[in-house]
């Protein structure tokens, strides 16, 4: 199928264009080329020599010369040419890409910075828009601005519903836009844990092809799947008709203080991206690329993926002792499904209809921090029995303590 990317692209998106300046930028670094237009700051005046990152292997990255320099000046926009190529050669590997120039990629300010720019290229104030039910708080942020129809589809463990995408779809009143875009979080989905296999991420996509939607994948737990049977197709190793748009995170793996993520897809969207990047932070931190750069060509695809099987096993570990102490102190009184992904377990209080009172203000008083269920609900009236519990950081111990006090907090409210 041949898609006309100009009718998925927002008002606003259409208006945003190459910047002269950007653009100078890119084609400075070519040999030979002497440039008397881009307002560099001169190097020399910068007060770094060197830097040294020491790696927990006893390793270390020293960061000097003509590295030292492209981290402290202005970049590329679309990215690091050393640290964007390597990231391509990732993408080829884990999502079956191939050299056609059909695609490309940018890095950004951490995914949801690539996420917020992509929705203002596509999205119109007013449009519809496909999300899962729950979905990420920080999506809705991005999205209630923008005054869009949010059509949430129930989920169960494997994700969003197809049938119901699809009716919902078939049956969209004639009064409001059709919708655009799916946007959805197929692995450890935050909050509710559910990771697509296969089979339903085929379903979703060939609805999408059948009603011809936009896939944005939000995918920043992709690397921290830890069940028994990991999924290795993305919407993106399946698009076969160029409507898929995949955000990565370094965040999750690497550090969430680098804050770098990476966007995936056809080079007429991803373009538009970086024109709206061009604009507003201009490239993602040059030294954050520049380090990961040098780590990530330090150990190539073989040792990332050992290091990413660590982490894995960190937080299959981390699950595991959350799981006992579920089972240990709340026992009947709440309801969940074990993820098999990500940081999140989404759990409903039984006996509690409206969890926000209770978790905002007598959680807090017994020194618990949780997360309601209304936070991720795209009804921000609607109320809900369920929270979102994050077991990344908690050690068994603060585990253990902090659900022991949620059931005794449930249990004077169900008494009372």
């Amino acid at each position: 199928m041949t898609i006309d990317y100009n009718k998925f692209i927002s008002n606003r998106g259409k208006l945003k264009g190459p910047s002269a300046i950007r653009e100078i930028i890119a084609i400075s670094q070519q040999p030979g080329m002497i440039s008397l237009g881009g307002g560099l700051p001169n190097p020399s005046t910068f007060p770094f020599k060197s830097i040294k990152v020491e790696l927990k292997d006893s390793s270390s990255l020293t960061i000097e010369g003509q590295d030292l320099e492209l981290a402290l000046q202005y970049l590329p926009t679309y990215g690091l040419p050393k640290l964007s190529l390597w990231l391509k050669e990732l993408q080829k590997v884990k999502h079956y890409l191939t050299d056609r120039e059909s695609w490309n990629l940018i890095i950004t300010t951490g995914s949801q910075d690539a996420l917020s720019m992509a929705m203002e290229v596509l999205l119109n104030d007013g449009d519809s828009i496909i999300t899962e039910e729950p979905t990420y708080s920080g999506t809705l942020s991005i999205l209630r601005p923008l005054a869009l129809n949010i059509i949430g589809i129930e989920t169960d463990e494997y994700g969003m519903k197809p049938d119901q995408l699809e009716q919902r779809l078939s049956t969209h009143p004639s009064d409001k836009p059709f919708p655009k875009v799916i946007y959805l979080i197929p692995t450890g989905q935050n909050p509710g844990g559910s990771t697509m296999n296969d089979k339903r991420k085929e379903e979703i996509y060939a609805i999408a092809s059948k009603f011809n939607l936009l896939i944005l994948e939000d995918d920043p737990y992709f690397y921290l799947q830890y069940g028994e049977e990991k999924s290795k197709k993305s919407f993106l190793s399946m698009d076969v008709d160029r409507r898929v748009i995949r955000f990565d995170s370094l965040s999750k793996i690497l550090s969430s203080g680098l804050r770098i993520g990476f966007a995936t897809g056809p080079q007429f969207l991803i373009e538009k991206i970086q024109y709206h990047q061009q604009s507003s932070t201009l490239h993602a931190s040059g030294m954050s690329q520049v380090i990961a750069q040098q780590l990530l060509t330090s150990w190539g695809i073989e040792n990332f993926d050992k290091h990413i099987e660590s982490v894995q096993q960190f937080y299959k570990e981390k699950r595991d002792q959350f799981v006992a102490a579920l089972l240990e102190h709340l026992g009947d009184l709440v309801e969940y499904n074990i993820p098999q992904a990500g940081m999140f377990f989404w759990m409903k209080l039984k006996g509690i209809s409206d969890s926000k009172k209770l978790i905002s203000q007598k959680a807090l008083e017994k020194k618990v921090i949780l997360l309601p269920g209304c936070a991720f609900l795209t009804n921000p009236s609607e109320i809900s029995s369920h929270v979102r519990a994050s077991f990344s950081i908690a050690s068994s111990e603060q585990m253990n303590e902090a659900l022991k006090r949620l059931s005794l907090l449930l249990k004077e409210e169900i008494s009372n």
